[in-house]
């Protein structure tokens, strides 16, 4: 999946010995290997950045989040992303993302109240869809939101977005 990158990428590398080139392709593969952990990192930059200091971001299983209830909200989660090889040679990978905008409910929450919850965590999903609309580095598409209510045994309410989030290659 990752050949034709690191051809890409070789050509553009200078080296004297067989040697620097197998070290510069052991770089380049640890470095398209930890594409997960960058698309995380990224991910993890807007949503701090769209909290901008109150609330919490983590990520995990679905079954975390549950396990997740004390602390500040909001709370925005990264639920576990499928990584596709990408559609263009642009791209190191193409990953399927839900990320959830929460925020604390309770069972005896009126209609408007959650109203309320619901459109301040729609508004937080904006800010951080401009926090990735600001980062050069990705391309996001296919964007879906709807709101949650009263998930997780009723304790909490917002918003899930979907989306696709390509992270460029460097070539």
């Amino acid at each position: 999946m990752f050949n034709g990158r690191i051809k890409c990428l070789l050509n553009k590398g200078k080296y004297n010995t067989s040697r620097e080139k197998a070290h510069y392709i052991r770089i380049l593969t640890k470095h398209l290997v930890l594409s997960y952990q960058t698309t995380v990192n990224e991910i993890r930059t807007a949503a701090l950045t769209a909290l901008d200091g109150a609330g919490r971001f983590d990520h995990g299983r679905h079954v975390d989040i549950s396990q997740k209830f004390d602390g500040e909200y909001p709370f925005i989660f990264l639920y576990p992303i499928t990584i596709n090889a990408p559609d263009s040679p642009d791209f190191i990978d193409r990953s399927n993302v839900l990320v959830g905008f929460w925020m604390q409910d309770r069972p005896d929450t009126s209609t408007s109240e959650r109203e309320a919850i619901i459109a301040q965590m729609d508004t937080l999903s904006d800010a951080f869809l401009a926090a990735i609309a600001d980062n050069e580095k990705v391309r996001v598409t296919g964007i879906r939101k709807e709101p949650q209510y009263q998930m997780y045994q009723g304790t909490l309410s917002g918003f899930a977005v979907q989306l696709t989030y390509q992270n460029f290659s460097p070539c």
